[in-house]
């Protein structure tokens, strides 16, 4: 009973130690997240009581501005006589009033100008700062409500670009009564609002902030905005506006938070209406600024409490597993970190593939050499290469299509290519599309990006296919020589002199009518359901096209399918090097120099040591980085070269070729990888490695190049 109490007490510290941390990570997770959530009340309130302030400051300015306005013509309503409308009263009053206009005019930085007009409309005094010609102002809409309304008083204009300004203007009038309450003329002052715009611009709203100035009575139509957009000028607020709601129930100020009605941007804002003024003002910021400092902040909390959740979390799992299980897991985790994120998962999948074919037909080679020429065995042996090389190309082309890679235009033959993109395309195509391929046998060489005129095939026949919709049919890639001895020209497709590779898709589809055809080039131009493409296939192919100095026709008809033509200049092909020597193990012999090799595939390693050691090379071999450079560390001296993949866990390739730099500069290094990528090669070149092989070539290249380095 004893024993068992032993050996249960543990257990039992054990839950109890996870039972804790358990609660406390759940405590402290409600804890952050309510410290986080009142941090985003308080920085919208905060940004509430700012929005609402500012509006008050603003508020003040313009209510003074009004106010001297509007002492300034009641002041000249009362002094202008009704002589000084009469007919020639500028003769005797002119020099007076154009004196008081000019006066009052020069300490009002807002005002324009301020004028006098008489009954009819006509301009009779102005304030000789005033550039803008005289006019009639008996059309306007404020004379004919003071003709009509002997109660009407001061009045705002609507919000009009200035003639000579050119700047947004504001008209407040002021009619001129005789005792007896007649109308005899009214008094104009034009208000520049871009006085206005420079003190909103001076308030700090953020980027998405705004400030309005709207009025009242007039449905809350638009006076000044900033940031200016004239197309809102003079327009209403909407009638469920959370603003124009508030001010319904006579509020004088408010505060909301609602989606923009011009713009969609979710706003906090702060209104005040102008005591006295049909006006309110309202400045608004964007939720979204006022929340970036707290998303940070919450982003920070979340990561950090995350990595502290984690750590918790490995820890509850090694309290719970057996020495057992944790050796599994840390071996879980270096595992894990061997595998390296190369971009695509077509290149990974490439990657992984060529580290097996090079295992595969390395052995394979070494197994046909023991067991002789004339083995019953040989046979089996020759299609197990076989079917290696073939899985190899095809992996070769996986890369292509996978990998990110700058695009150069290469001589090259078009069959070849042409040939890869048809089996791959046969593995992608359903049963009932038949895939032929007619090439012309005479091999036509051309400068192209492999990739590009790949992915062209690729997307030409995609459309082919789908031009079936779903039906048997037939798609029919082909490929010949053209040659224009006269320019020629058919339907606005032209072809300069010379010779040309013709490569044609053709489709048994629905065909396209001359509309259709005459825009399948623009981008985003689709025929197919929503979701269902995007509209860039054939602009990226005629793009392709046009970059490798084609051209590029279709001859399309509804019910009978299409063919996409595709002209390639063609150029000579380069001079045939002679060669290499034999790659067979054992035809490139060494002096007895000792390679290094490391590489953590086990596989590998044995079948890279029988193929040196037969090529006449002392090899010393290591499954892991660290070591490697250990024992370069111990014998600096004692290695001629060094072989080392890439992608190992923990220690890669390039930390390898880094270290023998430092510990000793003129040992050559080489990197292997089934994965070359133009990252891998810039790395590689800044580390002083020799050279880069690739690692599915392991058989063929690597005797060659270890003599070829060893001899310079």
């Amino acid at each position: 009973m004893t024993s068992s109490r032993a050996v249960h007490e543990p257990l039992m510290q054990r839950q109890q130690l996870l039972a804790v941390l358990v609660a406390t990570a759940i405590g402290a997770t409600t804890l952050i997240a309510y410290l986080l959530w009142s941090a985003r009340v308080d920085a919208l309130r905060a940004a509430q009581v700012t929005a609402l302030n500012y509006a008050r400051t603003l508020e003040v300015r313009l209510d003074a501005t009004f106010r001297r306005t509007d002492s300034i013509l009641h002041g000249l309503a009362l002094a202008t006589p009704v002589e000084a409308m009469a007919p020639q009263g500028e003769l005797r009053y002119g020099d007076r009033l154009n004196a008081e206009l000019d006066s009052m005019l020069r300490a009002f930085d807002e005002m324009i100008a301020l004028r006098l007009v008489d009954a009819q409309g006509e301009q009779r005094y102005v304030s000789s700062a005033s550039t803008t010609p005289r006019a009639n102002y008996a059309d306007r809409s404020f004379f004919a409500i003071y003709r009509s309304d002997p109660r009407a008083d001061l009045l705002f204009s609507e919000v009009v670009t200035g003639r000579v300004s050119q700047r947004p203007t504001m008209v407040i009038t002021r009619p001129l009564r005789d005792a007896q309450g007649r109308f005899y003329g009214a008094v104009l002052a034009p208000l520049d609002l871009s006085f206005f715009q420079q003190q909103f611009a001076s308030l700090d709203i953020g980027r998405n902030g705004a400030v309005f100035l709207r009025r009242i009575d007039a449905s809350g139509k638009l006076v000044l905005r900033w940031p200016q957009i004239d197309a809102e000028v003079n327009q209403p607020m909407p009638s469920r506006h959370p603003i124009w709601l508030s001010l319904q129930t006579s509020k004088q100020e408010s505060v909301d938070e609602y989606v923009a009605f011009t713009d969609g941007v979710p706003r906090i804002s702060g209104t005040v209406v102008v005591k006295g003024y049909p006006f309110f003002l309202t400045v608004a910021l964007s939720a979204n600024d006022v929340l970036d400092s707290w998303r940070r902040l919450a982003l920070l909390s979340c990561l950090s409490w995350a990595a502290l959740l984690v750590l918790m979390f490995v820890l509850m799992r090694r309290l719970r597993r057996s020495n057992r299980e944790r050796r599994s897991l840390e071996a879980q985790l270096r595992e894990s970190q061997r595998i390296e994120s190369i971009g695509t998962l077509a290149g990974g999948i490439a990657h992984d593939f060529n580290n097996i074919l090079a295992g595969i037909l390395g052995n394979v080679a070494l197994a046909r050499e023991d067991v002789g020429a004339g083995h019953p065995a040989q046979k089996s042996l020759e299609q197990i290469r076989k079917a290696s090389t073939r899985a190899r190309d095809l992996v070769q082309q996986i890369l292509a299509f996978g990998r990110r890679q700058p695009h150069a235009l290469v001589n090259q033959p078009l069959q070849p290519l042409v040939a890869e993109t048809v089996a791959l395309l046969r593995s992608t195509l359903p049963a009932s599309v038949a895939l032929e391929c007619r090439l012309v046998q005479e091999p036509l060489h051309a400068e192209a990006d492999a990739t590009q005129i790949q992915q062209v095939l690729m997307n030409l026949c995609t459309n082919a296919w789908h031009a079936l919709q779903g039906r048997a049919g037939q798609v029919l890639i082909g490929l010949e020589p053209f040659d224009v001895g006269v320019r020629a020209t058919r339907s606005g497709f032209e072809l300069a002199l010379g010779h040309y590779a013709h490569l044609w898709v053709h489709d048994t589809g629905s065909g396209m009518d001359a509309a259709t055809q005459a825009r399948i080039f623009e981008p985003f131009f689709t025929t197919k359901p929503m979701g269902q493409g995007t509209g860039l296939g054939l602009s990226v192919v005629h793009g392709i096209v046009a970059a490798h100095h084609g051209t590029i026709r279709v001859d399309s008809t509804p019910g009978l399918g299409t063919t996409v033509h595709l002209y390639l200049p063609t150029v000579d092909p380069e001079p045939i090097a002679p060669p290499p020597p034999g790659t067979e193990p054992g035809a490139l012999q060494g002096a007895g120099q000792h390679v290094l090799y490391v590489d953590d595939d086990e596989v590998i390693v044995l079948m890279v040591e029988r193929l040196l050691v037969q090529a006449g090379y002392r090899v010393s071999l290591f499954t892991d980085g660290r070591a490697a450079v250990a024992a370069v560390q111990a014998s600096p001296l004692a290695f001629d070269l060094i072989v080392t993949d890439f992608n190992m866990p923990g220690f890669t390739g390039m930390d390898v070729a880094r270290a023998v730099a430092a510990l000793r500069p003129d040992l050559p290094v080489v990197i292997s990888s089934g994965y070359i990528s133009e990252d891998l090669q810039l790395h590689a070149v800044a580390a002083g490695v020799r050279s880069v092989m690739q690692k599915q070539n392991t058989l063929e290249e690597l005797a060659r190049l270890v003599r070829s380095i060893l001899a310079t």
